[in-house]
């Protein structure tokens, strides 16, 4: 295993895209991407477990595309009703916080330490993630290299946290903060959607709902993918529905602009 090198896994990709059978028919871009994705962790594991060095099929790229799945997100009035509805559990409210107004993903989240902030400069430091594998907490690398960034918090969250870290008792600044699980978060969420009455949304879709406030507040893709750690066309691609309101919006102000001009 330890012999595999990112060139073997990209021939093996090009063998598998390559395939044909009787029918001249292919194997479908689903099920690449889910064998891919089933190598990668099985190598992952050897990475965590079993001292392999590196996740070859990681560093070679992906292969196919996964099903595509709805995208649902909260507007800004049904998140302030969820968060309201959750306040009463402050690890709960802090952990959903972050998870709204910075986009960060839930091993993200779960992954910060009190060193990944500086209150001064309002920053969050992301540069690890974290799993929970056979019973052991486990810390990781981010899922890509472009998910290593400095988030810019609101000033009014990053005063919220730094009084709430400050009451955690104990803490040492590399001590995980939110040291829960991922189905307590699930947990919250149902208890908050039920009470709240907004609809339900998957705890990752918080990171769709980040992203759409963005786009309507005018950011273009490269600043919101730099935020949120991914490449911008892969914004643009994900996103594309939600940029015709604003391109409208920019269409109108240039109307204005030009009008404005001739009336001088």
């Amino acid at each position: 295993m330890q012999e595999i090198k990112p060139s073997d896994i990209r021939q093996w990709q090009n063998t598998m895209m390559n395939y044909r059978n009787k029918q001249g028919e292919g194997y479908s871009q689903v099920y690449l991407k889910t064998i891919h994705n089933q190598l990668s962790a099985i190598l992952n594991h050897a990475v965590n477990f079993y001292d392999l060095k590196s996740n070859a099929a990681r560093k070679a790229g992906s292969m196919g595309k996964e099903r595509t799945k709805e995208m649902l997100f909260w507007t800004k009035e049904e998140y302030m009703k969820f968060i309201e509805a959750v306040a009463d559990k402050p690890i709960s409210f802090y952990a959903f916080e972050i998870l709204y107004w910075c986009g960060v993903r839930m091993g993200e989240l779960l992954a910060l330490t009190p060193a990944d902030f500086d209150f001064q400069a309002c920053t969050i430091r992301i540069n690890k993630s974290y799993q929970r594998l056979e019973g052991k907490d486990i810390i990781t690398d981010p899922k890509t290299v472009k998910s290593n960034r400095m988030i810019t918090m609101p000033e009014f969250l990053s005063e919220e946290l730094e009084a709430y870290i400050g009451m955690l008792y104990g803490l040492n600044e590399n001590d995980r903060i939110f040291q829960i699980s991922k189905s307590y978060l699930h947990h919250e969420m149902d208890r908050g959607v039920k009470l709240s009455g907004v609809k339900r949304i998957r705890i990752h879709d918080l990171r769709h709902s980040h992203v759409s406030l963005l786009i309507n507040m005018g950011y273009s893709a490269v600043a919101i993918g730099e935020r949120v750690g991914h490449e911008s066309v892969e914004i643009t691609y994900r996103y594309a529905h939600l940029f015709p309101t604003i391109q409208t919006e920019m269409a109108e102000n240039l109307n204005q602009e030009r009008e404005e001009y001739l009336d001088e």
